[in-house]
Formats: structure tokens, sequence, C-alpha cells
């Protein structure tokens, strides 16, 4: 490749890297170094990015898109655990602890992905202590998530549990206008722990009082402010 080419190429891997919400705050001189040994990946709809027990290879910054993590069962049947949206990563568990991968990842949409080889990772996390610290929040981060899902499984009904997932997945304000997330139902009662006839339910009622509109392979957010007072609530769930 000529070197105006491998200099622009380099460029552009820098500015998508400023640009994330993970890597923009680590400093030009620390972007430089991981746009050198990144790689721009286009990955179309439907594709699989890596099944659980595959190697841990790299770690994945997204872009554009969203992907999704899941979890295959033995019969067939899928968990799905989390969306991963732009400017956020998945393949951190791998890529740090060098085991294989466990979770499947998919992109939902056609997706642009920003890669950096687990070799090449390491050696900046060695070296660079602002690398190290931006990680560790990372994996601070995941923890909250999980314990933050667990204790909404356990206490919240489900318009509560419903109203917080929305909200974690992008629902802003009225302000924004109407807001589509790409999702099915069927994933919906997947990360709310329900069942997909409740989530119908739930959404037909919301429907009804026009804070959001279905349609097919996601939702339409009409009142997001309507939305985020009941995840607000957090109305807790019943205990026999």
């Amino acid at each position: 490749m000529p070197i105006t080419m491998q200099s622009t190429a380099a460029s552009a891997k820098s500015a998508k890297l400023r640009a994330h919400a993970l890597f923009g705050g680590l400093g030009s001189e620390v972007i430089d170094r991981l746009a050198a040994c990144a790689n721009i990946k286009k990955v179309a709809s439907g594709t699989t990015i890596f099944l659980k027990d595959d190697p841990g290879t790299g770690l994945f910054a997204v872009s554009e898109g969203v992907v999704k993590i899941s979890v295959p069962s033995k019969d067939g049947r899928e968990a799905v655990l989390n969306l991963v949206y732009a400017g956020e990563v998945f393949g951190e568990i791998a890529l740090l602890d060098g085991r294989t991968r466990t979770a499947d990842a998919t992109a939902m949409t056609d997706c642009e992905l920003i890669v950096v080889d687990r070799r090449d990772f390491t050696a900046l996390v060695r070296d660079d202590p602002k690398i190290a610290l931006a990680m560790i929040g990372l994996l601070c981060a995941r923890l909250r998530w999980a314990s933050q899902q667990f204790e909404e499984v356990v206490f919240l009904n489900l318009p509560g549990r419903l109203a917080k997932l929305l909200g974690r997945l992008g629902v802003k304000s009225a302000s924004d206008g109407p807001h589509k997330l790409s999702i099915t139902q069927r994933e919906l009662s997947q990360l709310t722990n329900s069942s997909r006839e409740s989530i119908n339910k739930q959404l037909q009622i919301w429907a009804r009082l026009k804070w959001l509109r279905l349609e097919r392979g996601g939702i339409v957010v009409l009142a997001p402010d309507a939305i985020a007072a009941i995840a607000a609530a957090g109305t807790e769930r019943e205990m026999a």
C-alpha cells in the first residue's frame, strides 16, 4: 500500500477511536498507538462475529450498529445477555484472561467494528496505565450492570423492568423525537427474564396509551418521558 494511503487509513482509524466512548479520553499518543494495530471491519446484519468457546483473539469496539451477545442451549434455545451499541465494546473477558469466548456475538444490524488483536492490546496495557484503567473501569461497569439486572429481576414487576431496559437501550427525552429500537419482543423477554406473551401484553398497553408504536423487528418510542417515569418509580413486585 502506498505511504499516502497508509497515512489516510491510520488517520481514519484514529478518528474513529477518538469518537469512541471508551478510547476517546486516552489522549492522542495512546490513540495513535491503538490505531496502528487496529483494523476496521464491516459486518453485515445476521453475521456471526464469534461463537462461545472460540479463541479470544481480540477486542471489538462498535463504531456503528448493534451487536447481540447471547448464550445457546443444547436444545437450540438462546439466552440474550446484552445488546452492544455504538460507543461500546465487547469481547473483553477473553481478551484479558486469554481463555475462550464466554458467549456468541451476532450482528443485529449492519455494523462497523474496530478490532484490536489480543497480543497488540495486552502489550499496550502493560505499557500504558491509562488503557489498563480504562479496562478496569469497563469491567466495573459490567459488574454494576449485572448486579443491577439481577436486582431488577428479583424486586421489580414487569413494567418496571421493561421501562428500565428501554432506558438502557437508548430511550432519551421527548425532545429527541420518536426513537426506534431494533429489538424483537422475544429479545426483550429474554433480557427481562419474562415470557414473550407478557412482554407483548405490556407493550400493547403502552401502545394504546400512545407511548410507543409496534413495528416489524422493533418498536418506536413516542413518549420516552412517560416510560422513564415508570422506570424511575421502580415499582416492586409483590413477594409471596
